[in-house]
């Protein structure tokens, strides 16, 4: 999808956000648009995941503004799901947020290759695991605009290829999504656009 001719779905701009006397973000400002898939990249530190949080709705902006023309998920290092539960029982909540079907939830499962899975705990799973039922969740969710921190991490090879193709997916169906990366090969692969952040600052 050429970018200049879909809608803006994430606009923000000027944002600043402080843990105590610190700027995590300072004046961070951008788009993202319609079937656009946008790498964010810099040193830990550098605000990305903070960013991603104040777009969530996850953490308040301090300063600035921003807007979504519809919800976001966020897959991020705090799961936000219920530990005590299974895979199935939390994605079905999902599945009633979003009003979606529960044949949603089947295929999840079976794309994440989690079927055998689904009666397991979350809080009992490995990370990689977590990172595919997270995943899971995000198929099942299907918003406009996804959000992911580092969604790489704790996946197999084959955990990688499965969400290269899932991004790839979503974002022909014409889902905005956002991702950090510290891989620059991974970011040129996957990202039409690659923006860096330094000190909490949208640099390019």
């Amino acid at each position: 999808m050429n970018r200049t001719q879909s809608r803006t779905l994430v606009s923000f701009s000027a944002l600043g956000r402080r843990y105590g006397a610190h700027w995590a973000l300072k004046d961070a400002s951008g788009e993202l648009h319609a079937g656009e898939i946008v790498a964010l990249r810099g040193a830990n530190g550098s605000g990305k995941s903070t960013l991603l949080l104040v777009l969530a709705g996850i953490l308040k902006a301090h300063r600035g503004n921003f807007s979504l023309v519809s919800g976001a998920h966020l897959v991020a290092h705090q799961t936000m799901a219920y530990p005590h539960l299974s895979i199935r029982r939390n994605l079905e909540l999902a599945a009633v947020v979003d009003k979606r079907e529960k044949s949603a939830i089947a295929h999840a499962l079976a794309y994440w290759k989690i079927e055998a899975l689904a009666q397991k705990n979350v809080g009992t799973l490995s990370r990689g695991q977590l990172q595919r039922f997270l995943m899971a969740r995000a198929e099942v969710a299907r918003r406009e605009i996804l959000l992911l921190d580092e969604p790489f991490t704790g996946l197999d090879s084959a955990g990688e290829d499965l969400l290269a193709v899932f991004i790839d997916t979503e974002a022909r169906r014409g889902t905005a999504v956002l991702f950090s990366e510290h891989s620059a090969s991974r970011a040129d692969a996957l990202a039409q656009r690659i923006v860096y952040m330094a000190d909490g600052r949208c640099v390019s």
